[in-house]
């Protein structure tokens, strides 16, 4: 007679989905708090307009976004706001953060100088003028650079005998 033991090997697999949906949500928060210190601190406060478009953004991730003290005779944290989104999604298979805006002064200084007197000057009063900002390029950078860090989790606790 012949005598075996014979052990099934169960993945729990709504378990583990349940830790990675977790998990990824959380670096993708983090990769979003992370992404808003870099891209912010090149965004100069005037009239608050700007930096207020990422306002949505910081709120939905917890990033305490500085607002700062605008110097501009108007306050316009208000247009910013109203004009700037961002939040997370998912799918199925993926996590991201995500921002935009259609606030002009911000996608024009993005990639242009605006100073008095040339004919974009009507964005910026200042004699230096501000820009090109290039802050989505400095995001993209450190973006590439967290995500090269993500670890998945491991599969492997999520593995259980069962003996049949």
């Amino acid at each position: 007679m012949f005598k075996a033991k014979v052990t099934l090997v169960k993945f729990d697999k709504r378990s583990y989905l349940k830790k990675l949906d977790k998990e990824m949500t959380e670096t993708t928060k983090e990769a979003a708090r992370g992404w808003l210190q870099v891209v912010t601190v090149i965004i100069p406060i005037w009239s608050r307009a700007s930096i207020g478009t990422f306002k949505e953004l910081a709120d939905k991730v917890g990033y305490p976004l500085v607002l700062g003290t605008h110097i501009s005779k108007k306050d316009r944290l208000p247009l910013g706001q109203s004009t700037g989104r961002g939040g997370l999604k998912r799918s199925d298979t993926s996590w991201h953060f995500y921002y935009e805006t259609d606030l002009r002064y911000l996608a024009f200084n993005e990639f242009n100088t605006a100073r008095a007197g040339d004919a974009s000057g009507w964005f910026s009063t200042h004699r230096d003028g501000p820009g090109p900002y290039r802050f989505q390029d400095a995001g993209a950078a450190f973006f590439a650079s967290f995500a090269t860090q993500v670890k998945l989790p491991n599969p492997i606790s999520f593995i259980k005998p069962k003996r049949i």
